[in-house]
């Protein structure tokens, strides 16, 4: 079941549930952690295999996790080919019963029904939902829900355009760096002189889908948060995603935590922003929906999106808060293809005028996958600053005139190369006489 519906190990939520603290004592019987973890990891698997069955038509795995009346309707659900996606589940235990197979409990989500056209907005909506769960087998299976409540979610404040930033970005393997490396990062952006740490993040297939990338996700923005906000520095985390579909949508919410609205702890309540980096452009409606769930759950959070391309229609981009560029490289000129690479003081140029502008920019990335140093890199492996980093220091002088000259001159240096070459190899033609001898050839062919 793990290879079809890539899952994973759900135990603890992945960061989409949080049991809650019960009014009054239930019983007769205490829940276990280990009990709690295996009715958790059932209840979640139950709406993954619910959109696996309806995206393959392979139905038969909803047995393992549903029967009697919730079977039936599970698989009425993956026929229509709609499954819901949920996050943000807050479960309440009300009765765990003395011989340990049946439990009831009311939960409280939000779900995005996806849609036939792949360019509307799924419907996003709040549900509330009674569950009874029996233990048969060894496997926990969903027996009997009722639905008490449903009501869509509320608009989302008209998008306000927050404060341009200066950014770097950090390492793609960011996940898997110890906090001192982390932090180190953080004190690095400062001492460039920017201002910003943006953070991406892959999801889709490589998403937080399961317990382990889910607590690794959290383990480092937790980290990161903690250092940004000693040193007055705003995160950003850029989700990576092949499309803005509701899987995508779970994965964004997976990453902000089950932590309930206002909680200042929580990792959406310390996020400077969010950037949507979809590989296929969205649409309006999609935007609209994501950035509703968003505000949904933490009203401050600004959402943006980075379009492929670099470039959105208006329409598209009046749904966001804010547009970010570009990511796939630095945004200031490294190389101008077909003349090479020329250096870094040339390339310092540039990243010093670059940083000048206004608006909101992107000065390149901390360092490459692994630590290895490279040209885009800010830092090298032992956490020194890249000769194009130093170009970056802020007690340095903008750039003038000069400057820029100079480094458009650099970028021409075949033309006077070719220039001299040519009129080095036409002294060596006469003076050994070959350029005159092949002018008087050319002189006798035509007369």
């Amino acid at each position: 079941m793990d290879a079809a519906t890539g899952a994973g190990p759900l135990g603890d939520g992945a960061r989409l549930l949080a049991w809650q603290a019960p009014e009054r004592e239930p019983g007769p019987r205490v829940l276990t952690t280990a009990e709690r973890e295996a009715i958790t990891d059932a209840y979640l698997r139950g709406p993954r295999e619910m959109a696996f069955a309806a995206g393959t038509g392979q139905p038969g795995g909803l047995r393992d996790l549903f029967q009697g009346a919730a079977l039936l309707d599970a698989q009425a659900a993956a026929l229509g080919g709609a499954a819901p996606v949920g996050w943000a589940h807050a479960p309440t235990l009300h009765f765990y019963a003395p011989d340990g197979v049946t439990v009831s409990f009311t939960d409280r989500f939000t779900y995005a029904t996806p849609r036939p056209d792949p360019d509307a907005a799924p419907r996003v909506a709040r549900r509330e939902l009674d569950v009874v769960m029996e233990l048969g087998d060894g496997n926990w299976r969903v027996h009997h829900w009722r639905v008490l409540r449903d009501e869509p979610l509320p608009a989302a404040p008209p998008p306000e355009q927050p404060a341009p930033y200066r950014a770097a970005r950090a390492a793609p393997d960011w996940l898997q760096r110890p906090a001192d490396t982390l932090r180190r990062d953080v004190s690095a952006v400062t001492e460039l002189g920017l201002d910003t740490l943006i953070v991406p993040l892959a999801g889709g297939a490589a998403g937080p889908l399961n317990a382990g990338r889910a607590a690794q996700v959290g383990r480092a923005l937790g980290v990161l948060l903690e250092a940004a906000a000693a040193r007055n520095v705003t995160v950003l985390l850029d989700l990576q995603v092949a499309a803005l579909d509701p899987a995508g949508l779970r994965d964004l919410h997976a990453a902000l935590g089950p932590e309930s609205e206002g909680n200042p702890a929580s990792i959406g309540t310390r996020l400077g922003g969010v950037i949507l980096s979809p590989a296929r452009s969205a649409s309006a409606a999609q935007l609209g929906a994501w950035r509703q769930t968003v505000r949904a759950r933490f009203p401050a959070l600004p959402v943006g999106y980075r379009a492929p391309g670099g470039s959105a229609d208006a329409t598209v981009t009046r749904q966001v808060d804010f547009v970010a560029g570009s990511a796939d490289a630095p945004v200031f000129r490294e190389r101008r293809a077909p003349l090479g690479r020329l250096g870094d003081a040339r390339r310092g140029w540039q990243l010093r005028a670059f940083l000048t502008r206004p608006g909101p920019l992107e000065a390149g990335v901390l360092g490459p996958d692994g630590g290895r140093e490279g040209r885009g890199a800010l830092l090298t492996a032992d956490g020194s600053f890249t000769p194009l980093a130093r170009w970056a220091d802020p007690a340095r002088p903008p750039p003038g005139p000069g400057a820029w000259l100079l480094g458009w001159a650099a970028d021409l240096w075949t033309l006077p190369a070719g220039l001299l070459l040519g009129h080095a190899l036409r002294l060596a033609l006469l003076r050994s006489g070959l350029w005159r001898s092949g002018l008087r050839r050319v002189r006798a062919r035509r007369g």
